[in-house]
């Protein structure tokens, strides 16, 4: 009488058995489906928050920065040209009355990293940079060459001193073809002189005697200039 094969243990499970042991994995699966749903809705959200926003930082620091480069500006003698002793005013006070965007944003202006002034506390936000020079005046002193002296471009006042000895006489000091002092008697003393800033100047001194070193002297305050990066930080 041929045997009867009786089911092997794997092949005796019913399909209610196999489907109650599929249904832990199906939950943790659809939990970690919707961990990761919230996570990359979340993501998502932050991101078009922070796309809407940027724009807008950007704009508020631009212009901000290209307020404080101009010429009619708080900081700038001329465009992309800082002068030095408003640099070193700059506070918050004066960033908020000069750049209106500090009383409603958190602001910060850096000159090569150094903060200048703040409005508030950005902690983020968008940051525009511009390349500047930061120009200072430095005291300079010329003696007379025999009868002339030159000064640099870009020196708009100089004061001559005039000290001949007593056999000599200075009548008449000139800036090329134009006469800036005269006296028929002499010249001595000290003279404030107007200049062009423009080109460069060559005092011409008309004389009667010798005129020996240090008879005449030349102070003028001459710009010197450094490079730097201007950084304007906007947190809306």
């Amino acid at each position: 009488m041929p045997r009867t094969r009786e089911p092997s243990r794997a092949s005796a499970k019913t399909p209610s058995a196999r489907g109650q042991t599929t249904l832990p994995a199906v939950a943790v699966a659809l939990v970690l489906l919707t961990v990761v749903t919230a996570l990359a809705v979340g993501v998502a959200d932050s991101a078009i928050a922070e796309a809407d926003r940027t724009p807008d930082e950007r704009r508020i620091a631009a212009a901000a920065a290209d307020h404080l480069v101009a010429p009619d500006g708080p900081l700038a003698d001329r465009r992309n040209v800082l002068n030095g002793s408003r640099v070193d005013d700059f506070d918050a006070g004066m960033l908020r009355r000069t750049v209106p965007p500090a009383d409603e944003h958190a602001v910060r202006v850096s000159l090569d990293g150094t903060a200048l002034a703040n409005s508030g506390d950005p902690t983020g936000g968008t940051t525009i940079r511009r390349l500047v020079l930061v120009e200072r005046p430095v005291r300079e002193r010329l003696e007379a060459d025999g009868t002339t002296v030159t000064l640099p471009r870009r020196v708009g006042n100089a004061r001559v001193a005039i000290t001949p000895p007593a056999d000599t006489a200075i009548w008449t000091v000139r800036d090329r073809d134009s006469v800036r002092l005269h006296n028929e008697s002499g010249l001595r003393g000290t003279f404030t002189l107007a200049l062009s800033p423009y080109r460069t100047t060559r005092l011409q001194f008309q004389t009667a005697g010798e005129l020996p070193d240090g008879s005449v002297t030349v102070t003028y305050d001459a710009p010197r200039t450094r490079k730097a990066t201007l950084a304007v930080t906007v947190d809306a």
